[in-house]
């Protein structure tokens, strides 16, 4: 009781925080309609971290706040909410959900956990780079989780005390990291990476290619994960040189004997929706999310049948799609009110004369920097891409060169464990709040480091920038 009743008055003091930042003086240079937007994203931004009012009915209500504020139409919010990217977003999780029904992900877990030979330095490895290859294709909250419970298991099969043993620490602080990482590989390995790709084109009518944010995305991936490795049992080191249980999970991976009918219809279906991921713009014009709607449409044909609807109308949950078509229609109110522009001239304005190298760098922590104020994810891109859209186009500064920093380091939320992807793994207890933090400060520096160095090192002899 006490609970709602806090509920309820914070719902006011949301209200008040809007009614409290329209009484202040307008800035120079910010219109009546920016700040009214500015306004709405942080009430936004306050609701659903705190989840005042439950995620998927806020952001609905947020859609048509954005009318009733004039910021937009009804029927131009709508549509910038029902863009490709909520369906995409729809058809990736239905990806996840059949790669879960199949059984294929219980495989490759328990194949990486054998492949370790007992040796809990390797396990983390093994763990961290099966994760990371989930996650180039799913979301990563389904790929964190089909290597958490195979880790869980180990953990408990070796007596790891919680909030103690580093082994326990280690690998599954490295499971977090790999899936957050991992999602950088490709745009359907993370939402946030769609939302972004989206947020560009309606922005700047600029976008990226499935091919062309691979070729940034993969060496990025390729190269932190090995380095957030030696971070991890460096910060970590596992308190014994065996583990055991493997041979257990040995048995269990022989009794899954060779693949199935269902395994291999889906690792079919999903190479050559790859195909035409990879090739959109090169050999024929079907966009991805077009692709991966109809791909995913194929997992319930009879005669295929990895997915039906009973298995998915309980388990399907609209919050993500809802909320990432919402974000993609309040980044659209700031840019066309005029709020990201502004933004950006208070934040970015000192730095139109810096060099490349400085600025993608600038970027890179601005961004990491900014996920520890706005913890919600897709809203953190939603202000970001306008803002930087708004920025490139007042200075000049190829829009490339702050996009592409900004989209391989705002997913990596590594500092806090408020993300969904350490959530999945946080009421376990086998990590506390300073551990996470511990490892996140350096991972954080590590991935940045990288990114710089990629973005820079393709970015330049490609013409990107």
């Amino acid at each position: 009781m006490v609970k709602e009743k806090l509920r309820v008055f914070y719902v006011f003091i949301v209200i008040a925080i809007y009614f409290i930042v329209m009484a202040l003086p307008t800035p120079e240079g910010l219109s009546e309609e920016g700040k009214r937007a500015i306004a709405m994203m942080i009430c936004v931004v306050i609701t659903w971290v705190m989840e005042l009012i439950p995620i998927l009915i806020s952001s609905v209500l947020f859609i048509f706040l954005i009318s009733f504020l004039n910021l937009n139409t009804e029927l131009g919010a709508v549509k910038d909410f029902a863009t490709p990217t909520v369906f995409f977003v729809f058809a990736s999780i239905l990806l996840a959900y059949a790669l879960e029904n199949c059984g294929l992900n219980n495989r490759l877990a328990l194949k990486m956990s054998v492949l370790s030979k007992g040796k809990p330095k390797l396990l983390i490895l093994y763990m961290m780079c099966g994760t990371a290859l989930l996650s180039t294709i799913i979301s990563n909250v389904p790929a964190c989780a089909a290597f958490f419970f195979i880790v869980l298991a180990l953990c408990k099969k070796n007596n790891c005390e919680r909030g103690k043993s580093n082994f326990a620490k280690a690998s599954i602080i490295g499971v977090i990291m790999a899936a957050m990482a991992g999602g950088n590989a490709t745009p359907a390995g993370s939402s946030l990476n769609v939302l972004g790709l989206n947020l560009l084109r309606q922005s700047t009518g600029q976008s990226l290619s499935f091919a062309e944010w691979t070729i940034f995305g993969l060496p990025i991936v390729i190269i932190s994960i090995p380095l957030l490795w030696m971070l991890i049992i460096r910060v970590f080191p596992p308190e014994f040189d065996e583990l055991v249980g493997v041979e257990e999970t040995k048995k269990e991976l022989e009794e899954l004997g060779k693949y199935s009918i269902q395994e291999i219809k889906f690792m079919v279906i999903t190479a050559i929706m790859m195909i035409f991921w990879f090739t959109e713009s090169y050999l024929h014009n079907v966009p991805v999310s077009t692709s991966t709607v109809f791909f995913a449409s194929l997992y319930f044909l009879p005669g295929i049948e990895i997915l039906s609807y009973e298995y998915i109308k309980d388990k399907l949950d609209w919050t993500l799609v809802i909320m990432i078509g919402a974000s993609g229609a309040l980044g659209a109110a700031m840019f066309t009110s005029g709020a990201s522009s502004w933004l950006a001239t208070v934040i970015l304005g000192s730095f139109t004369d810096a060099s490349p190298l400085f600025l993608v760098f600038l970027i890179s922590v601005f961004c990491t920097v900014i996920k520890v104020l706005i913890p919600s994810n897709p809203a953190c891109v939603s202000i970001l891409v306008p803002t930087l859209a708004a920025f490139s186009q007042e200075t000049g500064i190829p829009i490339m060169m702050l996009f592409l920093p900004m989209a391989f380091t705002v997913t990596a939320g590594w500092l806090l464990p408020f993300d969904p992807v350490p959530l999945v793994c946080w009421p376990e207890r086998y990590f506390s709040m300073k551990d996470f933090a511990k490892a996140g400060v350096f991972a954080h520096i590590i991935i940045i480091i990288v990114v710089v160095a990629i973005v820079m090192a393709i970015g330049v002899p490609l013409g990107y920038f």
